[in-house]
């Protein structure tokens, strides 16, 4: 009979995770209850089983729960030829929209994806927007801790300009977003996480002044990283980087960012048809960070939920919301704003009422405070007023005004053949969509043709 050979590698992962074979057991029995696979009910005999390797190699379901197990608690990806069990079949569970229970677990997630940009292999297209992921985050959020229980791995010293460094990429690949649509920056924003970000967060304490300022940062380019995806229509992708985002933000205590990434999920939920989703999200953001947000941030949650109530048709909810925003950002002070919600001034929140008459069907409206927005804004918010331009040519067809919608929608598709932008385009093509009901003005199949000519090369 062949001698056993103890397990070394899943000993020494054990250790480095400060495990027991009860501890492990029952992690693996609980993430396999919730992770969509087969639940799995290891008991701390059978791991002294594999550590001792009377049991040569569990079963593929285990192995995966294991190696999964054992990447949160490590903080970085683990293979099952790490833990000794080599040629295991692929599982097919995604896990990337589970909670994350700890920094590391979502260290774990976001390396994978950061490779699905990186490196694909088509992993990233079989991937699903989950709506009832929304609501399992809202009750975490309304219920759950803000305190982050896992301690870092080999704890390092950082420095002013460790979280500088952070804040800076995040402001120029923002930029590269609002001039040029997300698919410019989005490849950039994943390169600087896996290099640059990754290798250290997880010997990152948020317990420390500057700790907690790194992770701010950090979930702010994370949070960039999904409206980059979302941007360029990976819907699911963006998805799970605005669930890491604001995980990050919790860990840091950070209630006001982590209201402002509810705010941008509310604002992918009202993109893709889930209203009351959306409505949920945005009322979460300002209940959950009122007291802490600044004014101009409440004001951008009240004006999300204004839109998803629009969506709705619900038009005496949208307006008390409308009014809560403007009385909040009549309020607010720029100088003490954090810096990622100095973008959102009377021109953002014109933009916003804008889409909310159009919305409503109140063309007048929607026309005047498109106008208001588009006179304020700043040239850097291209694609801004790109979406602002389409729901002022959109108004005006709503008004049957045909010949100066034509006129203002020329602009966008301009505008829109240097962006890398979906959402740009979608907001054309619904453009496209209501002008072609006036098909008997010439001036309608003059302007498909000039899109036609533009989006040819």
């Amino acid at each position: 009979m062949a001698e056993r050979e103890p397990n070394r590698r899943l000993a020494a992962l054990m250790r480095e995770a400060g495990m027991t074979n009860k501890g492990l057991a029952k992690r693996m029995t609980d993430l396999s209850n919730i992770d969509g696979g087969e639940a799995i009910a290891p008991t701390h005999t059978n791991v002294e089983k594999w550590l001792s390797g009377a049991t040569r190699r569990p079963k593929a379901r285990t192995c995966h729960v294991l190696v999964r197990v054992l990447s949160h608690a490590v903080g970085r990806p683990v293979t099952v030829d790490d833990v000794g069990y080599g040629e295991v079949p692929a599982e097919n569970v995604d896990d990337t929209l589970e909670y994350p229970e700890t920094v590391s677990h979502s260290i774990t997630t976001l390396t994978r994806l950061a490779e699905f940009e990186l490196r694909p292999t088509g992993q990233s297209d079989k991937l699903l927007v989950v709506p009832a992921a929304w609501s399992n985050l809202l009750v975490k959020w309304m219920f759950g801790s803000d305190d982050e229980r896992s301690r870092p791995v080999e704890p390092r010293p950082i420095s002013e300009f460790d979280v500088q460094a952070v804040h800076d990429a995040t402001a120029m690949f923002a930029g590269y977003d609002y001039r040029y649509g997300g698919g410019r920056p989005k490849p950039l924003v994943a390169q600087y996480l896996e290099s640059e970000v990754l290798p250290l967060l997880p010997h990152v304490s948020p317990g420390t002044e500057l700790g907690q300022r790194y992770f701010q940062e950090v979930a702010a380019l994370t949070r960039l990283a999904g409206w980059t995806c979302y941007d360029t229509g990976q819907h699911a992708l963006a998805q799970r980087y605005l669930h890491q985002a604001f995980r990050l933000a919790r860990a840091a205590g950070d209630r006001p960012l982590a209201g402002r990434i509810l705010a941008g999920m509310s604002h992918q939920a009202n993109f893709l048809g889930y209203y009351e989703q959306a409505v949920h999200l945005a009322r979460a953001a300002a209940q959950g960070a009122r007291g802490q947000a600044t004014p101009t941030a409440m004001a951008l949650f009240h004006s999300m939920e204004a839109r998803a109530l629009s969506s709705q048709g619900n038009e005496q909810e949208t307006t008390a919301a409308m009014l809560e925003a403007e009385k909040q950002l009549s309020a607010s002070n720029p100088e003490n704003d954090p810096e990622w919600i100095k973008y959102f001034d009377a021109a953002e929140l014109n933009a916003e009422f804008a889409h909310c008459f159009r919305d409503l069907e109140k063309p007048d409206l929607a026309t005047e405070h498109a106008a208001k927005s588009i006179e304020a804004s700043e040239s850097l918010y291209v694609r801004s007023l790109s979406f602002c331009r389409t729901v002022l040519a959109t108004s005006y067809l709503q008004a049957n005004e045909v010949e100066q919608a034509v006129t203002i929608a020329r602009e966008v598709v301009d505008t829109a053949a240097g962006l890398k932008s979906y959402r740009v385009n979608s907001y054309l093509d619904e453009f496209r969509a209501r002008l072609r009901k006036k098909s008997d003005v010439p001036s309608v199949a003059e302007f498909e043709k000039y899109v036609t000519q533009k989006t040819a090369y």
